[in-house]
């Protein structure tokens, strides 16, 4: 008989930030969507919800689960994340979101769109004569890297610690456990950039980052409120992209006769990326801060408590996704929350799409086929799921 809490939610014997759902969380979401779509985590003292209709829902109701008091499910965090726009709620949100997605909109990047495909050429050229390249450490990262910080624009510091403080801003955002005194170490070393008037001094002036501050003081904001704009571009443009592409890599490895249909279908592309970030989620789970009691799927949630929204167990949800674990570039995969839902979708998402797509687009150009050639390795990171190694060898 399972076990109830007395907020009416079952509860779920799960460590959702112990190592091993750490490193491979879907065990964890599909024992928590087992059990409903909303459970208790004494081990996290935490309620979850993972179902689908109820996160999907709860996340469209900002005005009960909030974000400015910041997305960590670690009280003492949020104050270091708060001002960022993921950070906060409408109608604040809504003003520093429209500064910092105007260079990330379908029609602003056709002017990137060109470059980002040379680039992905390029790069599948090398790795196609190499034979043998670890799409983790080797593939992933390049465009990313040597696109996405020119275009962001922090200067040779800022862009070279880009990852780190991607990495130790999205660890904050859960329970790093063992981790947590290096990420803090990393934040405040982003929070020292973003106050150091001489370093600032060297950031790109036609760069997103400059141009998201200017933006943020011409409508009003005080300078080192705007300089927290910043934050929108150094999290969520890397890590994301990243472990998506990682990820994809070894799927297509796994199930070659998918790589076969996408190398037939180039129309395909748009839904296997789609597919690919419903299976990995990037996001695992971020935190709201619920605002007033509420009822969720048959649970009450108390006002001035956090839940944990698992968008990793929501695209596991058999009863959106049948067959869930199943890989299928041609799945009906409309409405998956593997880049957000409501109004704090993914700023980045249509940049990661453009970057995956040239990639795929270039990798099916040269390859008939990839195998793995080693063990795949997670990478640990409490919020972020991605893979720290994929060795691949092609065909």
């Amino acid at each position: 008989m399972t076990e109830i809490h007395t907020s009416g939610a079952p509860i779920c014997d799960v460590d959702f930030y112990d190592d091993a759902n750490v490193e491979n969380p879907v065990d964890a979401y599909h024992k928590m969507l087992a059990l409903g779509p909303v459970v208790w985590l004494p081990k996290n003292n935490l309620h979850a919800i993972c179902g689908f209709e109820e996160l999907t829902k709860s996340l469209r109701n900002h005005r009960v689960f909030q974000s400015g008091k910041g997305v960590s499910i670690n009280e003492e965090i949020n104050p270091f994340l708060i001002g960022s726009t993921l950070n906060s709620d409408p109608p604040r949100h809504d003003e520093t979101r429209a500064i910092t997605f105007s260079p990330l909109t379908p029609r602003a990047l056709k002017d990137v769109k060109d470059r980002i495909e040379t680039e992905a050429q390029n790069l599948a050229e090398t790795m196609t004569n190499a034979g043998e390249f670890d799409a983790a450490s080797e593939l992933a990262p390049y465009l990313p890297l040597t696109i996405v910080c020119d275009l962001v624009g922090l200067g040779e510091h800022g862009s070279n610690k880009m990852l780190e403080w991607g990495a130790a801003t999205f660890e904050l955002m859960g329970d790093p456990r063992e981790r947590r005194e290096a990420a803090l170490g990393n934040l405040k070393k982003l929070r020292a950039f973003l106050e150091d008037s001489e370093t600032l001094g060297a950031i790109k002036p036609d760069g997103w980052a400059n141009l998201a501050t200017q933006g943020g003081i011409a409508h009003g904001l005080e300078s080192d409120k705007a300089v927290e704009l910043m934050r929108d571009y150094i999290a969520p443009s890397l890590d994301t992209t990243i472990s998506a592409i990682g990820y994809a890599m070894m799927l297509f490895a796994k199930h070659p006769e998918q790589w076969q249909k996408l190398r037939a279908d180039r129309s395909l592309i748009a839904n296997a990326i789609e597919e690919v970030v419903r299976m990995n989620t990037p996001i695992k789970a971020f935190s709201r801060y619920i605002g007033e009691d509420i009822e969720v799927g048959g649970v009450q949630l108390k006002a001035g408590t956090r839940a944990l929204m698992v968008y990793g167990a929501a695209n596991r949800d058999e009863s959106k996704f049948p067959d869930p674990d199943r890989f299928d570039i041609e799945r009906k995969v409309r409405g998956h929350v593997g880049f957000g839902h409501g109004v704090h979708a993914c700023l980045g998402m249509h940049l990661a799409r453009l970057e995956i797509t040239c990639l795929l687009n270039a990798l099916a150009d040269r390859i008939e086929q990839f195998e793995l050639s080693g063990p795949v390795v997670s990478s640990v990171n409490s919020s972020i799921h991605s893979l720290a190694s994929v060795p691949v060898r092609v065909i």
